[in-house]
């Protein structure tokens, strides 16, 4: 057993290891050998040192040659490591010493990343094609609750304030305040809902009040302690930038309401340069976000990347178990192209 575990860590030392080991031992023996026969017949030590110095050198010259022959292989593996860490970009470089079948090699995985990366444009775009056509709807549907449903509700309620005026009746006047009640509370969840579909605040004050807003709202369900820090005002925002770090401060919020089992979140808005930064963190159970990525339970991590993908921008998950979440979405102040998804999801300690 322990013989055959020896020669199995022999057979797993590099291939570098193995000539170097192989051709250590040929010189040690042939000098030996000429050695022994030196002293028994020569009587000389000369000759077996003049062997073993161009032993000794071819000794370096395979190791050399070795190392420089499985450099392009090191190419290889340094580029599949970066493609598994989400540096779908990176390509095998040229090598002047790669062989043909090396060079096959490399040049068919640079074929096949360049057709995953052209798959993932045609996802992201119509990923983006998804996304803002919902968009659309979500902003026409809360322009119909809030100018047509919500207007007619105010209509009956003033034509009920009407009825209740010129009312003589006491019994009737006890059910029409009945109805005025239920149709208030009507009233309040159509433009609720108007609100949550499309929040019009961000269209007409912008990003900060739109997400003051979301957080004094949240705190009126009294269900965790939330805050928000952040400018008094950001200007000079592009809208499709907005949205996007509106849409994830919701959606983030949202899970960590549902799914979190946090005591309190906290949104931070940073303005730097010509980027903002959206920050929400929580202190509830946290998770893995690489097996949540793996095994794709929802799409609320999908959406949220690729809003902020789509305006050129980045996002970031930090979470460990027990230590709550940390969602970070980056976009600058004017929408770009839509940025690669390089390290977009990252799991790691909150700090």
């Amino acid at each position: 057993m322990r013989a055959g575990g020896f020669i199995a860590a022999l057979l797993r030392v590099p291939l570098v290891g193995k000539i170097a080991g192989a051709n250590a031992v040929i010189v040690v023996a042939t000098v030996g050998v000429l050695l022994a026969v030196g002293v028994a017949e020569l009587a000389s030590v000369r000759m077996a040192v003049a062997l073993a110095v161009p032993l000794l050198s071819g000794l370096a010259v395979n190791v050399a040659l070795v190392f420089v022959a499985l450099r392009p292989l090191r190419d290889l593996e340094t580029t599949a490591l970066r493609v598994w860490r989400g540096e779908l970009e990176a390509r095998v470089p040229p090598s002047p010493v790669a062989d043909a079948g090396i060079q096959r090699v490399g040049h068919t995985l640079n074929v096949l990343l360049d057709g995953l990366a052209a798959d993932r444009a045609r996802l992201r775009t119509l990923a983006t094609q998804v996304i803002m056509a919902g968009d659309r709807e979500r902003a026409t549907i809360a322009r119909e609750l809030h100018d047509s449903t919500a207007q007619s509700l105010a209509a009956l309620l003033l034509e009920l304030s009407v009825l209740a005026g010129q009312n003589r009746d006491p019994g009737l006047t006890e059910r029409i305040e009945r109805v005025r009640a239920i149709l208030t509370d009507v009233l309040d969840e159509v433009r609720m809902l108007a609100h949550t579909v499309h929040p019009r605040v961000l269209d007409d004050l912008g990003l900060v009040a739109a997400l003051q807003l979301l957080v004094r709202e949240t705190r009126q369900r009294g269900i965790v302690a939330v805050t928000f820090e952040g400018p008094a005002q950001v200007a000079e925002v592009d809208p499709a930038c907005s949205a996007a770090l509106y849409r994830v401060a919701q959606e983030a919020l949202g899970n960590a309401l549902r799914h979190a089992h946090a005591s309190s979140i906290a949104i931070t808005l940073v303005a730097n340069g010509g980027t903002l930064r959206l920050d929400v963190a929580d202190d509830g159970v946290g998770f893995a976000v690489e097996e949540m990525e793996r095994r794709r339970t929802g799409m609320g991590l999908f959406t949220m990347q690729e809003r902020a993908m789509l305006v050129g921008g980045e996002f970031r998950i930090h979470s460990e178990a027990g230590r709550g979440t940390r969602v970070t979405a980056t976009v600058p102040v004017n929408a770009t192209a839509p940025a690669h998804a390089v390290g977009a999801v990252t799991a790691a300690p909150q700090t």
